[in-house]
């Protein structure tokens, strides 16, 4: 049972760090704080993807050239698309 439990918890981290990973790219730069920004967030076993940058929410709005769909969407449907094993 510890050895699932392990392996649930390495596959949440992966997943996690790969939504970390594509966030971070697809935010747009100008002085590259809203990039900077973005953290993973563990607490009593779950795992958040956060950006606390105050103007995030405009960017992810889609007030961006760079990033006209805004951030999350996009970012979810690439993560959706992968395959993950356990």
């Amino acid at each position: 049972m510890r050895s699932l439990e392990r392996e649930k918890d390495s596959f949440i981290t992966r997943v996690a760090n790969d939504i970390l990973g594509v966030a971070r790219g697809k935010t747009p730069i100008d002085k590259g704080q809203a990039r900077r920004g973005w953290r993973l967030d563990s607490r009593f076993k779950m795992k958040s993807v956060v950006n606390r940058v105050p103007y995030i929410v405009l960017l992810e709005e889609g007030r961006s050239k760079q990033a006209p769909n805004g951030i999350i969407g996009p970012t979810v449907r690439e993560i959706s698309q992968r395959r993950y094993r356990l």
